[in-house]
């Protein structure tokens, strides 16, 4: 997973620090600005694709057909072709929105890296049509669909339709090309994200059974069942493999039930899967916002959320008792803004910053004597490190 903590620092490394080209000699004309800043161009350029073919490698460990391996090879390639000629348009757009035509550097790099981060977040929970749904449906439910997961996000692609039924094979090359075909355009019509206790339920569920309570579920998996079961665990987030598995459980659960809605039991075990930005923040990163709240009781800025600039709003509505105090918290509505992600939502980075707003929700005072709903915005600015309720 290497490539994944230090992408941001090798594109960086690669273009940021890259020497400006020198003169061969005085005879040599001097170049121009221009001639310059397409040189400083091409690199970034170069050095985003490699980043790319990284993130769309299939590693040779993983047992493949090797029709399919080279089905998905010719895919990576066509992508990362096709990318190249778009990487260009998005470094125009960075320097229109900041009016500064000769924009290069740090700020530059960061946005075209996080647009890269968010194309594949949304490729992770974008449907390819309802006909190609039902043919991922069978990736998921395949038994051997979480064996195999390597760290790279394509390469867990691939390793699924391995493990998928055969007949489903060609329908899931497919979707593959159609959403590859997507990146870089702006899409309105993604699922929008489910709930928070839709995205919980599997682990709802999985304390009841904790606690030997009833459960209406499918029989779990035996390598997901000592996860759960394994009695000297510690609480932790759970690893690549175990999501996976405790996803799949949850999906063939609410599938067993004819009356559910198979788009959007789907929908939630896409966003429940989908990629973790957290995997992206270098391990030795240190946030310059303090980890304790403030003195004012406001929380302080999540620090995975201060290394991507995630900005914006968290609207969130709150049930109170007579008391005053909160028994229940949703966040309901999120405007978030991110470096470089312009046309579609920044669905990789739009949530980092619910725990902290929800942690808030909870902790502070209500008017007593009031029961009911109350709803409010908390104002994320890095600028004033910190949040603004109002």
């Amino acid at each position: 997973m290497r490539w994944l903590k230090t992408g941001l620092g090798r594109l960086l490394l690669c273009c940021a620090s890259a020497p400006l080209p020198s003169i061969a000699s005085a005879a040599t004309e001097a170049p121009t600005v221009q001639a310059l800043l397409a040189e400083q161009d091409a690199a970034l350029v170069n050095g985003l694709a490699r980043w790319h073919e990284n993130a769309y490698a299939v590693p040779d460990d993983i047992a493949l057909d090797s029709s399919l391996r080279d089905a998905a090879a010719q895919l990576a390639r066509d992508h990362v072709a096709r990318l190249k000629t778009l990487i260009p348009a998005w470094i125009a757009e960075e320097r229109a929105a900041a009016n500064n035509p000769n924009l290069r550097g740090a700020d530059l790099h960061q946005a075209l890296y996080l647009r890269s981060l968010n194309e594949i977040a949304i490729a992770s929970v974008e449907s390819a049509g309802p006909a190609l749904d039902e043919a991922w449906l069978k990736a998921a439910l395949a038994p051997k669909a979480c064996s195999t997961l390597p760290a790279a996000y394509f390469g867990r692609r691939i390793a699924m339709i391995q493990a998928a039924p055969a007949d489903a094979r060609a329908a899931l090359l497919a979707a593959e090309k159609e959403l590859l075909s997507r990146v870089g355009t702006t899409r309105q019509g993604l699922a929008a994200r489910p709930a928070a206790a839709e995205l919980m339920a599997a682990d709802h569920a999985v304390t009841r059974l904790r606690e030997g309570l009833p459960v209406a579920a499918a029989p779990m998996t035996p390598f997901l069942a000592a996860q759960v079961f394994a009695r000297d665990r510690k609480p932790a987030k759970p690893d690549r493999w175990e999501q996976c598995a405790k996803s799949q459980w949850w999906l063939q659960s609410q599938l067993a039930d004819v009356k559910t809605d198979r788009t959007r039991a789907l929908t939630v075990y896409r966003y429940s899967t989908m990629l973790d930005v957290n995997d992206f923040v270098p391990a030795g990163y240190k946030p310059k916002a303090a980890s304790a709240p403030r003195a004012d009781g406001k929380p302080a800025y999540p620090a995975v959320a201060s290394f991507f600039h995630v900005q914006g709003e968290s609207t969130l509505q709150v049930n109170v008792d007579d008391q005053g105090k909160a028994f229940k918290t949703e966040v309901v509505a999120r405007e978030m803004r991110v470096p470089g992600v312009r046309g579609n939502r920044p669905l990789a980075f739009e949530a980092l910053l619910d725990d902290a707003a929800l942690d808030y929700a909870r902790q502070r005072s209500y008017p007593t004597g009031k029961a009911g709903k109350a709803e409010f915005v908390m104002e994320w600015n890095l600028d004033k490190g910190s949040d603004e309720a109002k």
